[in-house]
């Protein structure tokens, strides 16, 4: 999955890199994943996320975007017993650019994210397993840049997304969010 979003955000770099309308972000930050931690002893819900996205406006302020999203992962544990929940996912959707200051920009992100969701569990004297669960679902985002020079900025970003896992009896499901720092690059 790695290797066709960075093929594919190559191929888009190379396709347009003469055009000041072709942009690449690239952010981490702390993500968090809202599940449903009764009965565990240990629950932490936070982890290191990222993304990659590579986008090219259509028209000033409107652009068609594909993206890789890493939420991370959540971890629990009760006595013999551990397991986590990681959540990755491909996308491409709309982002709606705006300038609001000489050197502040906003943008807010709506699109489609296919979503891996991975659990894996381990039981102490009996062993480990895993499987995952892939679904289409909605991912948003909204974020502020400052203008670093003409075709740089940083920014600071809100992603969200949803986790589900319906499988072998279990459903789970909980919200995936992201505050992340990153780098837009024009080309």
């Amino acid at each position: 999955m790695k290797t066709q979003v960075l093929t594919a955000l190559a191929a888009l770099t190379l396709c347009s890199a003469a055009s000041a309308q072709t942009y690449g972000v690239v952010s981490i930050g702390v993500s968090r994943l809202d599940v449903d931690c009764t009965g565990t002893s240990t629950c932490d819900k936070s982890d290191t996320g990222f993304k990659l996205m590579g986008g090219y406006k259509f028209m000033p302020n409107l652009a068609g975007e594909i993206g890789y999203f890493d939420f991370g992962k959540a971890t629990a544990s009760a006595p013999g017993i551990t397991g986590d929940i990681k959540n990755s996912g491909f996308g491409g959707g709309v982002a709606y650019h705006l300038d609001f200051a000489p050197s502040w920009t906003g943008v807010g992100r709506l699109g489609i994210v296919q979503m891996k969701t991975k659990v894996s569990g381990t039981v102490s004297g009996l062993g480990s397993a895993s499987d995952s669960d892939n679904n289409i679902g909605l991912y948003g985002g909204l974020g502020v840049g400052y203008k670093l020079n003409k075709t740089m900025s940083i920014d600071g970003a809100w992603d969200f997304a949803q986790s589900k896992y319906k499988k072998n009896g279990a459903d789970e499901s909980g919200s995936l969010n992201m505050f992340s720092v990153g780098l837009t690059v024009g080309f």
